[in-house]
C-alpha cells in the first residue's frame, strides 16, 4: 500500500511539474536590444551606381537629383530611364551600371 501512495504521489507531482513548465511565460529580449537593420544591397559598386549610395530618401528608386551624385550616372540618366518616369529602378540602374562601362 506504501508503494502505491508513493508512486500516486510521484506521478502527481511529476505531472505538477510538466504543467509548471508549460504555463511559464516566454522570455523576451531586453527592450535595449534591437533588431539588425537591413541594408539594400548596392548594385555594381565598381561604377559608382550604388543604390544604397544613390538613394537619398530611401525610396528604392534613384531620382535625376539623387543621380547628380554621380557624373557618369547623370549623363546617361534618360538614356537609362527607359520606361520614362523620371526615375531609375534597380532594374534600370543595374543597366545604367552596364552603359556606364562600355561608354567610359
Amino acid at each position: 500500500m506504501k508503494k502505491s501512495v508513493l508512486v500516486a504521489l510521484s506521478a502527481a507531482s511529476l505531472a505538477g511539474g510538466i504543467a509548471f513548465a508549460q504555463t511559464q511565460p516566454e522570455t523576451t529580449r531586453p527592450a535595449t536590444e534591437t533588431k539588425p537593420e537591413t541594408t539594400r544591397p548596392a548594385m555594381d559598386v565598381d561604377a559608382g551606381f550604388g543604390l544604397a549610395q544613390l538613394d537619398r530618401n530611401k525610396d528604392g528608386l534613384v531620382d535625376k537629383q539623387e543621380a547628380r551624385a554621380s557624373a557618369k550616372l547623370a549623363a546617361i540618366f534618360y538614356k537609362a530611364d527607359t520606361n520614362k518616369d523620371g526615375k531609375l529602378d534597380v532594374a534600370e540602374l543595374s543597366a545604367a551600371s552596364s552603359m556606364a562601362k562600355t561608354t567610359y
